[in-house]
């Protein structure tokens, strides 16, 4: 987990690199190496302007950077979703 001064700082290198052209997907990849959660990176891409925090959140989810941990997160939401669907 990252710390708040961590954040900032980060933000901060990445926003000349996003002026100069630095891909979506770069970015995310950056995020990560740089120890940013998923949340985390959905925050920064919402706080960087690329997009809506709703669309921050398809476009990490789908990303490169986290396909690792995809199958996972989609498991996790399937269970929730049938576990609340019982409850309703």
């Amino acid at each position: 987990m990252i710390g708040q001064a961590q954040y900032e700082a980060t933000l901060q290198e990445l926003r000349p690199k996003l002026r100069e052209g630095m891909e979506v997907e770069a970015v995310l990849d950056y995020l990560k190496e740089r120890g940013f959660s998923q949340i985390a990176c959905i925050r920064a891409v919402g706080d960087l302007g690329i997009c809506s925090a709703a669309e921050a959140k398809r476009l990490v989810h789908y990303s490169r950077a986290w396909s690792s941990t995809r199958e996972q997160n989609e498991a996790l939401h399937e269970g929730l979703a049938e576990e609340l669907g019982k409850e309703i």
